[in-house]
């Protein structure tokens, strides 16, 4: 049997379909290079294989994720929900930005942190700029638009970074996470 790549495979379901599902793991080639960054930041093996939902219209999107249109993908429990892949334009860092969320999700961090390890380990802000937000611990992302949300993504690596140059990753969730009642930095 011929081996189709991964796109291929991926647009072959979606004209088939309304929407798709189909399964992703850590060890999908295409992914292998964020797993490495994940466990290098972590320290721990990481494993796992996510459902993907991947609607044929940002409308679609939207009634099977509950967020808004303007969102390329999302996460909940182990099911990532992905936008038309005409939308996406780098499916592997797309699908490894949810895969690291949902990864994440076990340290119960609060959301900025976790957003900011997420996007280090997707290294999606490198040599990109946006406005640059104070105090996002502060800010409640479930209220932004578009570009706010992007300032805040990208605001959040930005603090995540500096934290990382102080403190590991070990550090980080024994004084942030919401499961301990440990004193914050």
């Amino acid at each position: 049997m011929k081996k189709y790549p991964f796109l291929a495979y991926i647009s072959i379901c979606l004209s088939l379909f309304a929407y798709t599902s189909y399964l992703i793991s850590w060890d999908a080639p295409e992914i292998s290079v964020y797993r490495t960054e994940l466990e290098w930041l972590t320290g721990r093996r990481v494993s796992g294989t996510y459902n993907v939902v991947l609607a044929s219209s940002a409308g679609e999107f939207s009634r099977l994720s509950r967020l808004g249109y303007w969102m390329l993908a999302g996460s909940a429990d182990n099911t990532i929900y992905l936008q038309p892949l005409s939308l996406i334009p780098n499916l592997p860092r797309t699908l490894a930005h949810e895969m690291t969320h949902i990864y994440l999700a076990q340290f119960s961090l609060p959301y900025w942190l976790e957003e900011g390890l997420v996007c280090t380990v997707t290294g999606e802000w490198i040599g990109r700029h946006e406005k640059l937000l104070g105090s996002v611990e502060e800010l409640d992302y479930t209220q932004m638009d578009f570009m706010t949300y992007r300032a805040f993504s990208y605001s959040c690596w930005r603090r995540v970074g500096e934290l990382l140059r102080i403190y590991d990753f070990n550090e980080l969730v024994l004084n942030y996470s919401r499961s301990n009642s440990g004193s914050v930095f």
